[in-house]
């Protein structure tokens, strides 16, 4: 696989269920060797165990981790585990995990439990043939999913490893995610160095179409779909062009060893649909086996991991009866935030947990704002435009033994930071810029405006975490005859007008199905609290009190009028509190 593909999948491979409260609400580290564990347990989507699935962890901001399997009961322990966050995946031949934001992972740290549960994936096969019924052999199949299991367009369509059909024709994809799939045949694809007789091909889409006609196949948990395609055999477009400007120096024109490389993505789906490297001194490139259509090209150039990268504005072209050529994409550098993170210990509180490893238990993730254009009287969100695959809308940094950050190869672009403490009993009090620059002034209020990143920005920031956060978890109770309708959190605002544009002080929290809730990092001070419904951002995502300015306000405005304060001295936690909701006199 090239390196282009690798930078989207690694922000999508390990993406697991949400930490419970316990686990965020641990207490101070201690040196046993269960503090250097993570266990847990695996089970099916019916609730039974899972055993034999392979079991990993990988370090934020390390290479260290550990691989293990779960037993005949589906437990793990993932065991000799330095301190920081971790991710934990689950892989089972057949089986997959359940869709997860890939912008909103969800992290463990040693001594805490999780709990994975996989699915029985499902299956599209079939037979490719020519016109004259014979079989296609050694042809290349792929599955695109452009709908989630719900019916809702995904916004970046994913796209299946590519199977080969056999001496007979016959193909089969399995462990797919439920949702619904086109599938194609041909075409060059976007994997490098394999022998493809198919490549120069249209693809040809089930039953025997091109994309705009294909039929969409819907694909369940453990069922089995079929999907025959009667091969076309046309050929496609090639779309060629040069890669310039400044690139890391590489010894060979291989993405996948740290040259450039360009990849074409469908502007309708986002799916990737080719790939190729931009080779010799004059960095031509060559994609074959286009169909028709609105593309999106981009090149990227990177000397390694974990190193800065180069890459074009996406240009979009248009492929009509005819090659595209003569294009030229033009690298340029992206944008980093580098820093540090400053820990403000109190001797006379103490309450911070993980005091010891505070450092490296510490989490700064920061992720691109969505960006709505207006086009008549409807919006659209313009970040669908960017490849979220080649860059993704988040990423993360860990700071060193001496608080250092550096967040790279970031699209230019507003971003939200999103600080995970090292524990209870610590808050984020300030996040401020660097010095003062044409492009941006030293007064930027970074926690409700975003900090704003240009190519080849190399910004600077600096975020302080002080000891003394409080914690509250509690239960909502309902009117008499009423239920707890989907979809309610519980908002903390500040009572002070002083904090109404202070971000910081702002917090919510997500019920559980018993309707409880948790919320920790609490700023001391006094506040409203207020119970109410989360306003959807889209088909999968709510809006963030700290990120929605229409939202912050309404939910202040309402809960200054219900008047319901609470407070919080510093390292208090409230852990027995009983919130009143009333969904007729909720505001609506």
């Amino acid at each position: 696989m090239n390196r282009l593909s690798r930078l989207g999948l690694a922000f999508c491979l390990t993406i697991i269920p949400a930490i419970s409260a316990a686990s965020q609400d641990r207490g101070a580290e201690n040196t046993t060797s269960e503090a250097r564990m993570i266990t847990g347990r695996v089970i099916s989507d019916s609730g039974q165990p899972l055993a034999g699935v392979s079991v990993f962890a990988s370090r934020s901001g390390g290479a260290s981790g550990q691989r293990t399997s779960t037993d005949n009961e589906g437990n793990f322990k993932l065991q000799a585990l330095d301190s920081g966050f971790y991710r934990i995946g689950a892989n089972l031949a057949g089986y997959v995990g359940f869709p997860q934001d890939p912008n909103s992972a969800t992290y463990y740290r040693t001594g805490d439990s999780a709990s994975l549960t996989l699915t029985k994936g499902g299956v599209i096969a079939g037979t490719i043939t020519n016109i004259a019924g014979e079989p296609v052999v050694n042809v290349t199949i792929r599955a695109y999913k452009v709908r989630d299991a719900d019916g809702n367009r995904v916004r970046t369509a994913s796209v299946s490893q590519p199977r080969i059909t056999d001496d007979r024709g016959y193909y089969r994809i399995y462990g797919l995610q439920p949702g619904t799939y086109v599938v194609a045949a041909g075409g060059q694809g976007q994997y490098l160095g394999a022998v493809n007789p198919f490549a120069n091909d249209a693809p040809t889409y089930a039953p025997a179409s091109t994309r705009d006609t294909a039929a969409e196949f819907s694909v369940r948990s453990d069922q089995e779909v079929t999907a025959d395609i009667r091969y076309r055999g046309e050929p496609g477009h090639s779309v060629s062009g040069r890669v310039s400007g400044p690139a890391p120096n590489s010894p060979t024109g291989n993405i996948g060893l740290g040259g450039v490389g360009v990849r074409l993505t469908d502007i309708d789906s986002r799916a990737v649909i080719s790939s190729a490297g931009a080779t010799g001194d004059d960095r031509v490139f060559q994609i074959n086996g286009i169909s028709d259509g609105e593309y999106e090209l981009s090149a990227a150039a990177g000397a390694g991991p974990n190193t800065d990268l180069s890459v074009s504005v996406p240009r979009r072209i248009t492929v009509k009866g005819a090659d595209v050529t003569g294009l030229e994409l033009v690298l340029a550098p992206l944008g980093s935030i580098n820093g540090r993170v400053v820990i403000e210990n109190d001797e006379k509180l103490k309450c911070g947990r993980r005091r010891e490893n505070a450092m490296r238990e510490t989490l700064v993730a920061i992720k691109r704002d969505r960006v709505e254009e207006k086009t008549g009287t409807q919006s659209k969100d313009k970040t669908e435009e960017i490849d979220t695959t080649l860059f993704p809308t988040a990423t993360e940094s860990v700071p060193n033994e001496k608080g250092e950050i550096n967040l790279r190869n970031l699209f230019p672009a507003n971003y939200r930071f999103e600080i995970r403490p090292p524990g209870a009993g610590w808050y984020i009090r300030e996040i401020s810029s660097g010095s003062a620059s044409p492009n941006r002034p030293a007064a930027l209020n970074i926690p409700r405006n975003g900090f704003p990143v240009k190519w080849g920005d190399r910004s600077a920031v600096t975020i302080t975490i002080t000891e003394g956060g409080a914690g509250l978890r509690g239960k909502i109770a309902v009117a008499e005859g009423q239920t707890l309708p989907p979809g309610l959190k519980v908002y903390l605002v500040p009572v002070e007008r002083e904090n109404a544009e202070n971000v910081l002080r702002f917090f919510e929290g997500t019920l559980t199905g018993a309707g409880t809730f948790a919320i920790g990092n609490i700023v001391p001070g006094r506040y409203w609290i207020i119970a109410q419904l989360a306003e959807a951002l889209d088909a999968n995502t709510f809006k963030s009190i700290k990120d929605d300015d229409t939202l912050r306000a309404k939910v202040l405005h309402d809960a200054e009028a219900l008047k319901k304060e609470i407070s919080f001295k510093p390292c208090e936690r409230n852990l027995d509190y009983e919130l009143s909701y009333d969904q007729k006199a909720s505001p609506k």
